[in-house]
């Protein structure tokens, strides 16, 4: 498998593509190409270094939180 899955699947249906339709496979993968590239920009996707920065962030309020909590547990017994 290809290491970008979108062009794996372009390839798979430019391979599955019926004879009838071979005359016209450009434009076929080229509309398809469109359709995908339309449909993946409308996702929310932000960079791996921030979601690995956010992730370290959400690690230290958890943390910081059980510290509290065993905090207020100490005081409450």
């Amino acid at each position: 498998m290809k290491s970008n899955p979108f062009s794996f699947l372009l390839d798979q249906l430019e391979q599955k593509l019926p004879d009838s339709l071979r005359p016209v496979q450009a434009e076929v993968k080229a509309a398809a190409r469109s359709l995908l590239d339309d449909k993946l920009a409308q996702f929310d996707w932000v960079p791996r270094s921030e979601f690995e920065a956010q992730a370290q962030l959400l690690a230290q309020a958890e943390a910081r939180i059980a510290a509290l909590e065993a905090k207020l547990e100490d005081k409450g017994a």
